[in-house]
């Protein structure tokens, strides 16, 4: 679980962004405020874990869009996680520089691992490395030294905990079409290879229950989901008792609208197995009945029981079900074209508590924005 995130300059995010999400963490915010790129921060350390920095980087259309910079001077990108891990503690952290545009390196790079008898660290400095004895991972100014050590027995812990995190943002075109079988685990961020990993949710008879059951509250007349395939191409499945004409009672999920596609993947997504240690989920209210909004948040509280889980979101329906003694809501806002990252503090949440006011009407009136970030303007 992560317990802390501080980052730096990380695309539209201002300097030293700092907070501790919770099992259910909510990202308030409105369009355009940056509450997707406190998501993508996790991605990109994973990315850059697994794939490399410099595909990382690649991916995110160079290093121009993913460091913040002013008046044509870059600054260092900054990014540090706390973790509790099942075998302990762990930290890990990274500074990338540069001082050209498209110029960039590894400044420096921080781990630490510790388990219940001995304490793993490794601290660089550019090229120059200071480790545990006998590990001396192949690097270079371009390239992370994590990414060498993944197979090491001190650092495989925090590695294994970096890869599973996953973040999506569901299309529904994507869950529409037939899909080759793809035996990547976990799903991917779009729903590349949603049916295969579906077939194989629905092996499980009590995750398959909870898919069909949470789409029948969606439609009222899902009773069934299974994976057939054709020329070499999984193909998605429902068992749908309204749409029945001649006996035929199978519909594809090229027949099923944007709604139940989307939702069908949210739960693939939180239901999965292994289960990724964190999922991060980007408005999951898109494209999706107002009424069945409550019904999604119940499924990401129960995924949050077992992944850590960050939702974006800027619908007052999904904020007037929260949790507000349990979840942790931070509020994102834009201020002189740096994003930052505010707690919402008990005293703000108090009127909600007493049932005075819903989550939602605070943030639709704007009140959470301007109590946090006016006293910001003033500090």
């Amino acid at each position: 679980m992560i317990r802390k995130l501080t980052v730096s300059n990380f695309r539209s995010l201002g300097s030293n962004i700092q907070f501790s999400p919770g099992s259910l963490s909510i990202l308030v915010g409105p369009n355009g405020s940056g509450k997707s790129n406190v998501l993508d921060v996790l991605s990109f350390v994973r990315d850059a874990v697994m794939q490399g920095l410099p595909a990382a980087i690649t991916h995110r259309s160079g290093i121009d869009s993913v460091r913040r910079r002013s008046h044509g001077r870059p600054f260092d990108v900054h990014v540090d996680l706390e973790i509790s891990l099942i075998s302990g503690m762990a930290r890990y952290g990274f500074v990338i520089t540069g001082d050209r545009l498209e110029e960039y390196r590894v400044k420096s790079e921080t781990a630490v691992v510790s388990d219940q008898e001995e304490v793993y660290r490794f601290d660089r400095n550019g090229n120059d490395w200071k480790g545990p004895e006998g590990i001396a991972p192949s690097m270079d100014e371009q390239s992370l030294a994590l990414t060498a050590l993944g197979g090491t027995r001190q650092f495989k812990p925090l590695v294994d905990f970096l890869s599973s995190i996953m973040v999506y943002s569901i299309f529904p075109d994507t869950l529409r079409v037939p899909q080759r079988f793809d035996s990547a685990r976990p799903m991917r961020r779009h729903g590349e290879n949603w049916v295969s990993i579906l077939r194989e949710l629905i092996k499980d008879t009590q995750a398959k229950n909870d898919l069909v059951a949470g789409l029948n509250k969606l439609t009222s007349d899902i009773e069934d989901v299974r994976v057939t395939s054709a020329a070499g191409h999984l193909i998605a499945e429902f068992k749908q008792q309204a749409k029945a004409k001649k006996g035929k009672r199978w519909f594809e999920a090229a027949q099923q609208s944007d709604g139940t596609l989307r939702v069908a993947g949210l739960f693939t997504a939180l239901l999965q197995s292994p289960r990724p240690q964190f999922i991060g989920i980007e408005e999951p209210e898109l494209t999706v009945h107002p009424g069945a909004l409550p019904m999604l948040y119940d499924y990401l509280k129960q995924a949050s029981e077992v992944s850590q889980v960050m939702v974006t979101t800027h619908s007052p329906i999904i904020l007037d079900v929260v949790d507000v003694d349990q979840d942790v809501v931070l509020v994102v806002n834009r201020l002189d074209g740096k994003t930052d990252v505010k707690l919402v503090a008990d005293s703000q949440l108090e009127p909600v508590r007493k049932s005075l006011l819903r989550l939602g009407d605070l943030f639709v009136s704007g009140d959470l924005q301007m109590s946090l970030f006016d006293e910001a303007r003033e500090a």
